[in-house]
């Protein structure tokens, strides 16, 4: 069917969108990298500030002991060197930008309660630890200090540090860079996202602009990601107008070879109404078969010229095995060489795989056969020869016919091309239709001398792909 008649099929409306999907992309990934670091930030909380906690928990257990030691029998000293030492903790935590931490401190004796420090925790959603266990749990960290000989024993709980940061107001504390910082993002990511999407919507829009003829290549595109999508879509315009080229051609070459014979036929056919004598009616119909005959041929050489000029790309290619082939298109030859007492002999090796399209290899072997077998002289010989290394496989037919001048080798390959003064019919698409097979499989053809110095000699080497062999495909193969 052809390319103009076929009706544009209906589209699907899209519903997705490239740059609502990237767009967030975006904010998905600045989502998960916000919580990453808080994730990061919780988890140092709970390990490394508790360990340090807990030493410095331990420090000052040790210097409560180290005060109350003299003072043992001071009641009254020994509560201002341990106001002392509460004031130090709270410069020292002033100097850090924070609040102290609560704790609770008690000075044993002898089993008997020296001093205690209660921590201040009206109007704080925190219970104080449980004196009776002497051991640290989620809320609080406990240290001992003790000295035996003078049955001393220092306690002290201190608040776990990071418990704000697992509280609703630590979470919005978190939370409030990335709600503050969201809507700022928004509009300035838009507006990137629109800029860089707009090269490819301009795209779009010089394809959607243009008319069904128009195929010409578009303009190069300086963008790296953009580049390949461009001339992707300029190979296929190539391709589409390869096609339409070739579609034109092949009506216009149809209309002109046919135009003859055709010609021929009614001719004839009205000689046939005329009411000659049996003679004349005899001429005519004999000139009405040949015209048939010719018009017949005009037609399966264009439709094999019109596939032989399909792309590479299109056609199946798959193992076959040459000899038979080559045998059976020589076996088909075969009745119109003995009409011309034309001996057809065919050299090859036993078997010959090599990765083929079936249909176009066998209309290259017609044309190279029957062109030979024409051209020959009454009683000539025709070689068919196969020869097969691991770089190629080449295709050589050989006849004893006039030849082609080396001067007019060139101009043989083109479509509807005779060389003048040829005495038998034709359609001059015989090399044509070789030469395009030929190219579908990357071979190449070379016109020289035919047998014993004279006629002509036509060469096809096919390159086998890197790491072929000529031994027969696996079982799964398809030959």
């Amino acid at each position: 069917m052809s390319l103009l008649a076929a009706a544009p099929a209906t589209r699907r409306p899209a519903h997705r969108s490239l740059f609502r999907r990237s767009l967030g992309a975006v904010f998905a990934v600045i989502f998960l990298t916000w919580a990453a670091l808080i994730a990061r930030e919780l988890i140092d909380i709970g390990l490394l500030q508790s360990r340090n906690g807990q030493a410095e928990n331990q420090l000052w257990a040790e210097l409560a002991k180290l005060q109350a030691l003299p003072r043992l029998d001071q009641p009254q000293a020994l509560e201002a060197r341990m106001a002392e030492l509460d004031g130090l903790l709270r410069d020292e935590w002033r100097h850090k930008g924070h609040r102290p931490p609560f704790y609770l401190l008690q000075v044993w004796h002898e089993g008997r309660l020296l001093l205690r420090r209660d921590p201040d925790l009206s109007g704080r959603d925190r219970s104080p630890p449980q004196e009776g266990v002497y051991a640290s749990d989620s809320r609080w960290l406990y240290a001992e200090a003790s000295e035996p000989e003078q049955g001393l024993i220092v306690r002290r709980w201190q608040e776990k540090p990071g418990d704000w940061h697992f509280s609703v107001a630590g979470f919005s504390y978190y939370a409030r860079p990335l709600l503050y910082g969201l809507p700022l993002l928004i509009l300035p990511v838009w507006l990137l996202f629109r800029l860089g999407f707009a090269p490819l919507q301009r795209i779009g829009q010089q394809i959607s602009q243009r008319s069904a003829k128009d195929l010409s290549p578009l303009p190069d595109s300086p963008y790296v990601e953009l580049a390949p999508l461009v001339n992707a879509v300029n190979s296929l315009m190539a391709r589409l107008q390869l096609r339409l080229e070739r579609e034109r051609e092949f009506l216009l070459d149809a209309a002109h070879e046919l135009k003859t014979p055709l010609a021929v036929v009614k001719l004839s056919a009205e000689a046939l109404d005329g009411g000659q004598d049996t003679e004349r009616r005899a001429e005519s119909a004999q000139r009405l078969r040949q015209g048939v005959d010719r018009a017949t041929h005009t037609v399966h050489q264009l439709l094999a010229l019109a596939r032989s000029g399909a792309d590479a790309l299109d056609m199946a290619q798959r193992e076959h095995e040459l000899v038979a082939l080559v045998s059976d298109r020589v076996v088909l030859a075969s009745p119109m060489a003995l009409s011309r007492q034309i001996e057809l002999e065919l050299q090859a090796p036993e078997e010959c795989w090599l990765r083929v399209n079936r249909e176009s290899v066998g209309a290259l072997i017609d044309n190279l056969v029957d062109n030979a077998i024409k051209y020959s002289p009454p009683g000539g010989h025709v070689l068919v020869r196969i020869s097969d290394t691991p770089e190629a496989v080449q295709l050589e037919v050989l006849d004893q016919g006039p030849g082609i001048p080396a001067e007019l080798q060139a101009k043989v390959f083109e479509r509807f091309y005779r060389i003048p003064g040829q005495e038998q019919h034709g359609s001059g698409l015989g090399l044509a239709i070789v030469e395009r097979a030929a190219a579908q499989h990357g071979a190449r053809v070379q016109l020289g001398t035919g047998l014993e110095g004279r006629g002509l000699g036509v060469a096809v080497r096919f390159p086998r792909a890197a790491g072929a062999s000529s031994s027969p495909p696996g079982p799964s193969a398809e030959a």
